[in-house]
């Protein structure tokens, strides 16, 4: 084994990574404590060099990468992520920039696949793309129309809740959450003794029917990523099972011959 692959097997380790990842949520929780100006006051020295010496650390690691795998780094989107974000991180604060390294715990994530359980929940919300997109649709749909109705029928009465389509919008998703459900729909009933049909039908489109969609997408891309990993070890124990009942019918067909060579001895002795 080389230097060169040596150095790869250590930076794709899991103790490099962990000790990545520790960088990234102290750096992160340092740049949410300089969000505070009385801690800056107290503290700000301190907190600044800790952040100044992870983005070193930060540049270090993403170097040595870099020349440990080389053409092969920028072939990787999570790589070329890394690099951009660091790169955003060495800006002056005042670009607006420093936050978005932050954003490199999302790297954490291929940390999970250690873990099975963890590794089929990514495996299925990498599949659920294109159905929760179909589902999106439908709620856009239903949202649009449901608030179109709201702004015909109750706009005159209650413009706060109805006056616009936005407003009629912001609504029904706080009818869709159940936030405040009561106080916004008691006062319309009083006035529409019938807008209670309208109620419900938010209630059972939004709130019962699609966010259900939503949940058996992703429990059925669930079952499907651990069906997927489970048919290769079912296929390779079948296998082997197989090659186990051939090998036992091989012993008893050469137990079976033994046998008749021992009977043509016998009679080869008695002749």
């Amino acid at each position: 084994m080389t230097h060169t692959t040596k150095l790869q097997a250590i930076l794709v380790g899991r103790p490099f990574n962990l000790i990545v990842l520790w960088l990234i949520f102290i750096n992160a929780i340092v740049i949410g404590l300089e969000t505070s100006s009385e801690l800056m006051q107290t503290v700000g020295i301190e907190l600044k060099l800790i952040e100044n010496t992870i983005i070193g650390l930060f540049v270090l690691e993403i170097s040595v990468r870099i020349m440990a795998f080389r053409g092969e780094f920028f072939k990787k989107g999570w790589n070329i992520f890394d690099f951009l974000v660091i790169g955003a991180s060495l800006f002056p604060h005042a670009a607006g920039l420093s936050i978005l390294r932050t954003f490199r715990v999302i790297h954490s994530l291929h940390m999970f696949e250690l873990s099975p359980y963890m590794r089929h929940l990514l495996q299925a919300l990498r599949h659920v793309g294109p159905s929760v997109v179909n589902v999106t649709f439908l709620m856009v749909i239903a949202f649009y129309v449901l608030g179109v109705v709201g702004v015909e029928l109750f706009s005159e009465h209650f413009p706060r809740q109805f006056g616009s389509l936005p407003w009629s919008l912001l609504t029904l998703f706080q009818l869709m959450v159940y936030d405040e459900y009561g106080m916004i729909t008691r006062p319309i009933l009083e006035v529409y003794p019938f807008a209670w049909i309208y109620f419900l039908s938010i209630t059972f489109i939004l709130a019962f029917v699609l966010i259900n969609l939503f949940i058996a997408i992703v429990v059925t891309a669930l079952q499907r990523a651990i069906a997927a990993e489970k048919d290769p070890i079912e296929a390779k124990v079948t296998k082997e099972m197989k090659m186990l009942v051939i090998d036992e019918q091989t012993i008893n067909a050469l137990r079976g011959e033994i046998q008749e060579l021992k009977e043509m001895v016998r009679g080869l002795k008695e002749k």
